[in-house]
């Protein structure tokens, strides 16, 4: 209870009040444990941090945290942050157990090389303790830098105030296994250092184009989330992915307010939603929320391949008495097949149009497309299922179809 609390607070807080800008979250590994290394300004980094990998990868990752800080009440609040506590006076031995767990178990650990705070520039010396435990792990390092925060929540301060903070994430770092150990893990070391140096100038710099592309990517990793939910094989609640995708929408639209890209996955986001929504006023206010959406996607680009996907799809599913017309589901979904390539899911929504509209012959040669692409994962393969299985029910067959093409053609 205490960790839902908190982060329903702390994550749309960070988003929507603290986040001037955030890039290279494409770096960040959606599976697997890692280590994350950044320089350390505030208290605040831990709840940045926290919401950024939580919408990359819909879990908590752990920080280090010193034991004197798990006292009382506050260690019901640290335990619920899944925060680590680490003696310094321990031995070594202690605390790689501890790191070892954590990164045993899969998740993202969090650590600040420099010790403790520094809102203040030069950065201060690296502490190797990260990277030991990186190597010794065989996991990588991903570096990250953050500036802004420390005007967030202040040395000596318990509430926040209203600071914005950038971040940028670069790419993993993994050990060089022809070095010797000692070598390894000071080469680990010597490179993040000089990644997360270059990283706090990218924080520093308010670079348009850099912006747009940042959002562009962050976008991409919303969709990803988004096909993963739909791929059959995910393992994780529906609900932790579309709260993912949606701080990924809300974080790429921090760089980019006006992003077509995010739009569009916004109103793909609202229609899964509607499609999940048990409540009638829900379900149609999440309908026309996304028809709206797309309409100003299509306004500013009639050529959004998934943008034209999507306003055929909702003409498709939609209520003649919300504005739902066949014509135009097969207008709009014509046009995304001939935009989508090889990609048969636009095919066989087309298909779905003409068999609803009753075009028949018609929806065999789109049917015949699917069956013929390419089937390169367990989605794809399921939608040529299906597609055969509406041909023999129509009485028709890919090779059939294929046979008429060929005639045609000669003829």
């Amino acid at each position: 209870m205490c960790q839902g609390v908190t982060t329903g607070v702390t994550r749309p807080s960070v988003v929507r009040r603290h986040l001037a800008g955030v890039s290279g979250l494409e770096h960040i590994p959606t599976q697997g444990p890692f280590v994350l290394v950044s320089n350390h300004t505030s208290f605040a980094d831990h709840f940045i941090y926290e919401t950024l990998l939580y919408g990359v990868r819909g879990e908590r990752a752990a920080f280090l945290t010193k034991a004197d800080s798990f006292k009382g009440v506050r260690r019901l609040w640290f335990d619920a942050m899944n925060a680590v506590p680490v003696d310094r006076s321990a031995p070594a031995r202690a605390v790689l157990d501890v790191t070892d767990r954590v990164l045993a178990a899969g998740q993202v650990l969090v650590v600040y090389p420099e010790g403790t705070r520094n809102p203040e520039p030069p950065m201060l010396e690296f502490k190797d303790g990260a990277f030991r435990f990186a190597e010794r792990a065989g996991v990588p390092v991903v570096p990250a830098a953050l500036w802004g925060a420390q005007d967030i929540l202040r040395k000596g301060s318990r509430l926040p105030h209203r600071g914005h903070a950038t971040v940028a994430f670069g790419p993993p770092l993994t050990a060089d296994l022809e070095l010797r150990r000692s070598a390894r893990i000071k080469d680990l070391q010597d490179r993040a250092e000089a990644s997360i140096t270059q990283l706090l100038e990218t924080v520093h710099a308010a670079d348009p184009v850099a912006r747009h592309a940042a959002a562009r990517a962050t976008v991409a990793v919303a969709d990803k989330v988004l096909e993963l939910s739909m791929s059959g094989t995910d393992t994780v609640a529906l609900k932790v992915r579309h709260d993912q995708a949606r701080t990924l929408v809300r974080l790429a639209r921090v760089n980019d307010p006006a992003s077509l890209d995010a739009q569009v996955t916004a109103a793909r986001l609202t229609g899964l939603r509607a499609l999940k929504s048990r409540l009638l006023p829900v379900k149609v206010l999440r309908i026309l929320r996304m028809r709206s959406g797309i309409h100003n996607v299509l306004r500013r680009d009639p050529d959004r391949l998934m943008a034209l996907y999507l306003m055929g799809r909702w003409h498709l599913e939609a209520p003649s008495a919300l504005g739902g017309r066949r014509t135009e589901a097969i207008r709009h979904l014509d046009h995304a097949e001939r935009l989508g390539g090889a990609d048969s899911r636009y095919a066989m929504a087309h298909a779905e149009a003409l068999l609803a509209a009753g075009r028949r012959d018609d929806a065999v040669d789109a049917l015949t497309r699917v069956v013929e692409a390419p089937a390169p994962d367990l989605r794809t393969r399921r939608r040529q299922e299906r597609a055969r299985d509406q041909l023999a029910t129509l009485g028709g067959s890919a090779q059939g179809a294929a046979a008429q093409h060929t005639a045609e053609g000669a003829g």
